[in-house]
């Protein structure tokens, strides 16, 4: 074997080698909605378990669709400095709308998939987190839309501002959120604050007297467990915030290595 062909070997080995982190950390991202979904189970009256857990399973019915038709377009679109209007113009706004070739199957291109299966699952995972905070509070046509919204397109903006080189917290603000702690947690949590403020507290929570009723839920071992799960999965969220470029690409002043989102040298022990 000669040296250029060894090298096409290593580099082949390699590209596949990252192509199989990603999905595996995809993968394991899985588990953080199990979590969630056991974790309110067990945190709900035994009327409305599987209400609950139906929630987070809807989360990824209408999550993965809405995501493939605009969700992962807004991001590239507001990645390019843009505050209010989505720039439509951007090369890769235009090679992500759902019609085009980088949404489908490409041999030659082994990144654009892995990458839009880690978003989606960071954009269920928003959406889980607003689903735990409205527990026994919702209706389920009302927290499919919600869901909706926060998942494919409050969040997805947000991290095109701020989760993208070319977002303009970035290049104008300096921002930096390497593990997604504001783009994901941060947004999750006002939104949800937001629904919580205009619902309330649960039907049967306080007398007419201003006492309060208690409401615990039926599992506390489901709940528990499910946090734990949880855990499990932020190994994977926090794995899929890396970057690995390909052989030969180099996106900062290291020729090689882990990247976080912004192209900054790191390692998966810093991170």
């Amino acid at each position: 074997m000669s040296p250029d062909e060894l090298k096409a070997l290593i580099d082949a080995t390699a590209n596949t080698a990252a192509e199989a982190y990603y999905w595996w950390a995809t993968g394991l991202m899985v588990c953080i909605h199990a979590g969630f979904m056991m974790y309110e189970m067990g945190q709900s009256r035994v009327r409305n378990v599987l209400a609950s857990g139906v929630k987070n399973i809807l989360a990824f019915a209408f999550m993965i669709p809405t995501f493939f038709l605009f969700g992962w377009w807004l991001y590239w679109a507001y990645g390019t400095g843009n505050i209010f209007l989505p720039d439509a113009s951007a090369e890769y706004a235009q090679y992500y709308v759902p019609w085009s070739e980088g949404m489908g199957p490409n041999l030659q291109d082994n990144a654009s998939g892995v990458f839009w299966a880690a978003f989606v699952l960071f954009s269920a995972t928003v959406a889980s987190i607003v689903s735990g905070s409205v527990i026994e509070r919702i209706r389920m046509s009302s927290w499919i839309i919600l869901s909706v919204l926060v998942g494919s397109v409050v969040w997805i903006i947000a991290a095109g501002w701020g989760w993208s080189a070319g977002g303009w917290l970035v290049t104008g603000w300096g921002y930096h959120d390497v593990g997604a702690a504001g783009v994901v947690h941060m947004i999750s949590g006002f939104f949800a604050l937001g629904v919580l403020i205009n619902l309330g507290p649960r039907v049967g929570r306080f007398n007419s007297d201003g006492s309060a009723n208690d409401l615990s839920g039926h599992s506390v071992p489901m709940t528990i467990a499910g946090l734990m799960i949880i855990i499990i999965g932020f190994f994977g969220f926090l794995g899929a915030c890396l970057l690995y470029p390909s052989p030969g690409v180099s996106l900062t002043s290291a020729d090689a290595g882990w990247l976080t989102i912004y192209g900054t040298p790191t390692t998966l022990s810093a991170f």
